[in-house]
């Protein structure tokens, strides 16, 4: 393998001209630890075609501002950029002051082939073998990279980024062939703003928090207090670590909690919410539902987020896995916000430092307006078009009510209607439904004559899932051309939301790339990304401005992608998340 160590800007000098030629140039780093705020950026490995791969000591190199300067001409001009797993090594160099754009990720490629007969895995190793037949010996990786190199780290380095060269070459073809053009484009140029967001990270109030989490104990105390009306009192025994452990009674057992609603009359299979809607007004089912979310918000939010305050930063540092579902949706943990719950108290613990403000915004019923531009259907469209309510005007034709007098409840009804029907429940989910995800009560027969309307006042839809039906579909696209396969078994529901979900989150991503050419010179930090909602963090007097530029870039995401849906979003600024 070809490579030359370079340690001065000089040394660049006689690779300038090429480098600055090339369409392409791989680049890959070699750092001394995973975390960009604590560790440092060892080695930058840039290969392009006709020169030895360079390999760019930045413990001498960045020394001064001329390395820097230097790598930045490099990298921040105009050819392509070959990365494998971007998202990590743009973190570093952003660390340096170096960022990179028209990146080309063959991780992400990887990702996007799988439905073609990519491989499961998506490492270098697993996708160099699939595409290439070259088996890449990643011992290296793991290894002390924070004092003098030896041969075959410089090696193992320099092979990284050749082999990236002509892992493009193939990928490229094969994205081409796939009809994934359009979808692999708004991917990469997603990268940057996740590596931003994840290296800006989003305050947390420690103090805020702290109380909320005692706040939540008591309530988690008195639903077990609760629970031991139809149960009884348990028995203790100590435990090796000198606590105290129930011996008689286990809330968290299915057979358990089946034996004690059983023994007060409600006879169910399962333990399951869906199981148990139907009876959410009965007493014991409330104080097990409730003890069942204290427990969870407890183990899984409120007691292990302050230990994910960064030690440097004094902030979180959530982390998105950028194809997290086959989908295309996001995934995010370490932790995970965008499963922190809505209720203001748990949100208002998220908050601007002195001196700046958050920026939110999201989307205003994006997955419906989705489905109006899959199914066609014309009644739908009209009423985006126009500016209408959508859950407002299904009430008004579910309930043969004029808009301007559907209430409350009826709007409520109308969402879960809206939201249930359009991925194909029956009336009887749609019950279910009704009742645990919106806290609306209604009869089998209501939702029956719910769902006859609804299909009568959309028949758009109901003909988008006739031919859903009787299709027998195997793969499925977004509207951008991203491909998922189905199973036989798949019915209705997984045939029309995954193409409606994948379609959102592929207009989420054109907006994160629109963004991060916006906000990447400012000091406008991008702090969270919640399925359909996007929050920046900037300085007070910028404010206005960022709530302009984040709805204006927002509804250009949309209108590419949805062209006869207007695509609206909302945005404010707060001093809390609270304010969404």
């Amino acid at each position: 393998m070809e490579y030359t160590v370079i340690r001065t800007p000089e040394q660049v000098i006689p690779y300038l001209k090429k480098l600055k030629e090339a369409k392409v140039l791989a680049v890959d780093t070699e750092t001394t630890g995973l975390d960009a705020h604590k560790d440092r950026l060892r080695l930058v490995q840039i290969g392009a075609e006709g020169m030895p791969v360079l390999l760019i000591d930045c413990f001498s190199f960045l020394k001064d501002s001329r390395g820097t300067e230097c790598l930045r001409e490099i990298l921040e001009g105009e050819a392509g950029k070959i990365f494998h797993n971007a998202k990590f090594d743009l973190q570093f160099l952003r660390k340096e002051g170096i960022l990179p754009e028209n990146i080309l990720d063959t991780m992400l490629a990887a990702e996007l082939l799988r439905p073609c007969g990519g491989p499961r895995k998506v490492s270098l190793a697993a996708v160099s073998s699939h595409y290439l037949g070259t088996e890449l010996d990643k011992t290296e990786q793991t290894g002390d990279w924070s004092g003098a190199l030896t041969d075959t780290q410089l090696e193992y380095a320099a092979l990284d980024s050749r082999i990236l060269l002509q892992l493009w070459k193939c990928l490229k073809e094969q994205l081409r062939e796939n009809g994934l053009e359009r979808i692999a484009d708004i991917e990469f140029a997603c990268v940057p703003a996740l590596a931003r967001a994840e290296y800006d990270g989003i305050s947390l109030d420690l103090e805020q928090w702290e109380r909320l989490c005692a706040d939540i104990q008591s309530q988690y105390e008195r639903s077990l207090q609760a629970l031991y009306a139809y149960s009884g009192e348990p028995s203790y025994q100590l435990t090796l670590w000198g606590g105290e452990e129930a011996l008689d009674v286990n809330f968290d057992s299915n057979s358990y909690v089946l034996k004690l609603l059983k023994k007060n009359g409600i006879s169910v299979s399962s333990t399951s919410r869906y199981s148990l809607a139907p009876y959410h007004n009965n007493p014991l089912v409330k104080a097990l539902s409730d003890y069942r979310k204290y427990s969870k918000l407890l183990s899984g939010f409120l007691h292990p987020l302050p230990a994910q305050i960064h030690p440097v930063t004094g902030r979180l540092h959530p982390k998105y896995g950028q194809i997290g579902a086959y989908s295309g949706r996001m995934c995010c943990w370490g932790p995970n916000i965008q499963q922190i719950p809505r209720e203001t108290r748990f949100r208002s613990c998220f908050r601007a430092p002195e001196g700046r403000l958050l920026v939110l915004a999201d989307y205003s019923q994006i997955e419906l307006r989705v489905a109006a531009q899959i199914s066609g259907d014309v009644r739908m469209k009209s009423a985006y078009s126009k500016g209408e309510d959508l859950h407002r005007l299904t009430a008004s034709l579910i309930s043969d009510t004029a808009p301007e007098k559907v209430s409350a409840s009826q709007r409520q009804a109308a969402k879960a209607v809206n939201f249930g029907l359009i991925f194909g429940m029956g009336a009887a989910g749609l019950q279910q439904y009704a009742a645990q995800s919106y806290g609306v009560d209604m009869t089998l027969d209501e939702a029956v004559k719910f769902r006859d309307s609804f299909f009568r006042a959309y028949a758009g839809i109901g003909w988008w899932h006739h031919d859903l039906k009787a299709g027998h579909f195997t793969e499925g696209r977004t509207l951008t051309g991203r491909k998922f396969l189905f199973s036989p078994r798949s019915g209705v529901s997984e045939l029309a939301n995954t193409p409606v979900q994948g379609t959102a989150a592929d207009i989420l991503k054109k907006a994160l790339g629109l963004l991060y050419h916006e906000i990447k010179e400012k000091d406008w930090k991008l702090v969270g990304i919640v399925h359909d909602e996007i929050l920046l963090e900037v300085p007070r007097e910028d404010g206005e401005e960022a709530a302009l530029c984040l709805k204006t870039v927002m509804e250009r995401a949309g209108a590419d992608i949805l062209p006869s849906v207007p695509c609206v979003a909302d945005a404010k600024t707060a001093d809390s998340w609270a304010a969404k």
